[in-house]
């Protein structure tokens, strides 16, 4: 017997240059694993309003869910003028600056209750790029799906669900 249902998947999108492009990427990559089981797919993806241009949602069943995170501050202009600088120096700004950016993307998906619901009822959940991981394992002890970083995992993480 074949396993039939929809699949949901939850995606976050932190800092990227190409956030469409990245998206459309993992959507891509996601129909093509569950594809052979023939299974439908579901998507919400949230994605940093205000770094670019808006998202548009290539596909139905994709839901964008844009977050904005608090505002650039001193702080925020401080790091990036360490991150400027060369040496070990400018790598403890870079580094401190993507922490940075990290929380505060964590801190907005943490703040919106329908974001966190949406993420938590997926059966993957998968992190786009660096400053998202910190975004997608604060769910770690609130729900039993994969908690996966990259395009190669989250095909992995569906396929297994897809045939179960």
């Amino acid at each position: 017997m074949k396993p039939t249902g929809n699949l949901r998947l939850g995606i976050v999108v932190g800092r990227s240059s190409h956030p469409q492009a990245t998206l459309d990427n993992l959507w891509s990559r996601a129909l093509e694993s569950v594809e052979p089981a023939d299974r439908q797919l579901s998507v919400t993806a949230a994605y940093v309003a205000g770094a670019g241009p808006a998202l548009v949602p290539s596909a139905p069943g994709l839901e964008l869910v844009p977050v904005v995170p608090a505002g650039p501050g001193r702080l925020a202009a401080v790091l990036d003028a360490l991150s400027r600088k060369g040496g070990p120096l400018g790598i403890a700004g870079r580094l401190a600056r993507d922490n940075w950016e990290s929380r505060q993307l964590a801190k907005a998906i943490a703040r919106s209750a329908g974001l966190q619901t949406a993420l938590l009822g997926a059966d993957v959940v998968v992190a786009a790029d660096v400053a998202a991981n910190r975004a997608v394992w604060q769910l770690r002890r609130r729900t039993a799906a994969p908690l996966v970083h990259g395009p190669i995992a989250m095909m992995h993480a569906l396929r297994r669900i897809a045939e179960r």
